[in-house]
């Protein structure tokens, strides 16, 4: 399909199956069924929800009547907010956008003989590279998402395009530099959803991957710059144009202006470079999904036992988790008991990906010789 024609990837059995497989599971539930709905925007026409929850979708039949509901232009497409704490908020893009980065995204990345895909294909970085482009790109895709590190470089196959996230990228990097597992040859990477270490990129190449390439963007703004070389600069994408003190994107053909999500600043010698500098809402990414620890230590503020809280990250292994230290609010309580009680009220209010995996307990939050929050 060359530039600018209509996408029909829908159209494709295998592409729709592999998408609602993501967003809803292999059983039919009014759970899933919503979620579908939601995803293509169709709460407000009751029959394919209906549908969705009398029949499985992974038969020809349902997908044929889901596609029956989907328009050749494609229409909006609503993505959730990198599974954000709190609330996480639909975001509704329209298939313009869709096909604007595509076609930047198809020259950028190059051909490929397949994609291997290691995220969830029903976020926006998964839908757009596990998705849309091997259908542009007329390649298959290999799912590899539940395989081991060593199980995937095996798997892998000269020419593969991976889409994978930093901290799937350090562990393929260890394993095949400490397990002695050769990558095959002319294997490109693909990481987005969190920042990517500079020692994790140089890690990449070191392994013996061709390239790796950094996204930059969110589930608000799409793909805002791109780099491969974590040594150098973001390069915007063609279209987006800095605004506002660098608070805002202007988009160059259009002229809509959207708020960016981080602190960034011109870096080089023109205005089409940028450089990171950290959320402005406080959010830390774990497992590439946004977290807000504010919003976590509010939780546990709100059961009636804990006095003061504070919620920090901190590295497991080779995985960023969360921990937190409670005051209670009687200092004689049975701390077993306690944080018996704990968890269940964070199993009942927060995903597992947010919940505390320490929880330590103490007469008054840490503090350092200046007064200042510290660590524990």
């Amino acid at each position: 399909m060359t530039h600018g024609q209509r996408e029909t990837w829908w159209q494709d059995a295998e592409s729709l199956r592999r998408l609602v497989t993501s967003l809803a599971g292999h059983d039919a539930t009014p759970a899933g069924a919503a979620a579908i709905a939601a995803f293509f925007c169709l709460q407000d026409a009751p029959g394919p929800a209906a549908v969705l929850q009398q029949t499985n979708w992974q038969t020809p039949d349902w997908l044929a009547a889901l596609q029956g509901e989907l328009r050749a232009d494609g229409g909006d497409l609503a993505f959730l907010t990198s599974g954000s704490s709190g609330a996480p908020k639909p975001v509704r893009q329209p298939w313009a956008r869709l096909a604007e980065e595509l076609d930047f995204q198809a020259d950028l990345q190059g051909p490929a003989r397949r994609i291997v895909s290691l995220v969830p294909a029903h976020h926006i970085y998964g839908f757009m590279f596990a998705v849309l482009l091997p259908h542009r790109l007329g390649v298959p895709v290999a799912d590899l998402r539940d395989r081991r590190p060593a199980a995937i470089l095996a798997a892998l196959q000269p020419g593969d395009l991976v889409i994978g996230f930093p901290q799937i990228w350090k562990a393929l990097a260890q394993t095949a530099v400490q397990g002695g597992w050769p990558v095959a040859p002319a294997v490109r990477g693909i990481t987005s959803t969190a920042p990517c270490p500079p020692e994790t990129a140089r890690a990449v190449r070191m392994a013996g991957f061709a390239r790796l390439v950094e996204l930059y963007g969110s589930s608000e703004t799409m793909g805002i710059g791109w780099r491969d070389d974590p040594a150098q600069p973001f390069t915007l994408f063609p279209y987006w144009q800095l605004e506002n003190d660098n608070t805002m994107l202007r988009h160059a053909a259009r002229g809509f202006c959207i708020a960016l999500p981080d602190r960034i600043a011109p870096a080089g010698n023109d205005d089409r470079h940028f450089a990171v500098f950290g959320r402005r809402d406080g959010a830390i990414q774990i497992g590439g999904i946004n977290v807000h620890p504010d919003h976590i230590a509010a939780v546990l503020r709100g059961h009636p036992l804990i006095a003061a809280v504070a919620v920090r990250p901190y590295q497991a292994g080779a995985t960023l988790r969360l921990k937190a230290f409670l005051v209670p609010a009687d200092l004689g309580a049975d701390l077993a008991a306690l944080r018996r009680e704990i968890e269940t009220w964070l199993r009942q209010r927060l995903p597992a990906i947010e919940r505390p995996r320490s929880l330590t307990f103490g007469s008054a939050l840490p503090q350092g010789a200046m007064g200042k929050p510290a660590d524990w």
